[in-house]
């Protein structure tokens, strides 16, 4: 028999979780996105072996799962390279990885969908490279970059239990402990996917205004 009762009165312990859930998350989110914009830059430009080289780095995090990433800059890193992290710097670099090589996608995505007749024009004014990039094209591709950089952190936001495993105290690990003591796994567990519910719902209601704006926007063009 189920007996949430067990947990309520625990529940401020798996709350005190969610400021290290989010600072994970949104570390890596930031991150990963400030590091996704060269790379998508790199997979379009024409130099030679660049694109093949970041194409490579890109697949090799979008096809192998961030656990391993964790687990191996936790406790091989320091075997193989002398390097010694703590828990919160190796989380959130490793989904920050994870999060460059999808958000690099997304950019690049977004900017080639632009018109080449913009970039033709933006040259023809005499605007170099990067200001093209900057003033004409960047602008122009954010409405579809919004949705799926959203779905994107939907994604951080869960992959941040990942953390569990080298026992960063996020909501995930408290709750491990919590059933470890209480003997109630399901409800604890239950309780925990309420408060990712939670935390999420807002986040994919909010990618779905998005996605419907950018299609709107799009009809008006």
């Amino acid at each position: 028999m189920l007996r949430f009762d067990t947990v309520i009165g625990d529940l401020p312990v798996l709350l005190l979780g969610i400021p290290l859930t989010l600072a994970i998350t949104i570390a890596a989110f930031v991150i990963g996105t400030v590091i996704a914009l060269p790379l998508a830059l790199a997979r379009i430009s024409a130099l030679p072996g660049v694109n093949q080289a970041v194409l490579a780095w890109i697949e090799f995090f979008r096809t192998t799962p961030p656990l391993m990433h964790i687990v191996w800059a936790y406790y091989a890193l320091p075997v193989v390279a002398d390097i010694k992290l703590d828990a919160f710097s190796v989380v959130a670099g490793a989904l920050a990885c994870s999060a460059a090589a999808q958000m690099s996608e997304i950019f690049r995505g977004a900017i080639v969908a632009v018109p080449r007749g913009q970039w033709d024009a933006a040259s023809v004014i005499g605007l170099s490279y990067f200001q093209r990039l900057w003033w004409v094209i960047l602008p122009q591709s954010l409405r579809l970059i919004y949705a799926p950089a959203c779905n994107a952190l939907v994604s951080l936001l869960k992959q941040s239990s990942l953390a569990a495993v080298i026992a960063l105290p996020e909501v995930m690990n408290r709750g491990w402990l919590l059933a470890a003591q209480n003997f109630r796994p399901i409800e604890v567990l239950t309780t925990i996917a309420l408060i990712y519910f939670v935390l999420t719902w807002p986040l994919v209601l909010l990618a779905s205004y998005l996605e419907r704006r950018s299609g709107l926007a799009f009809q008006g063009d």
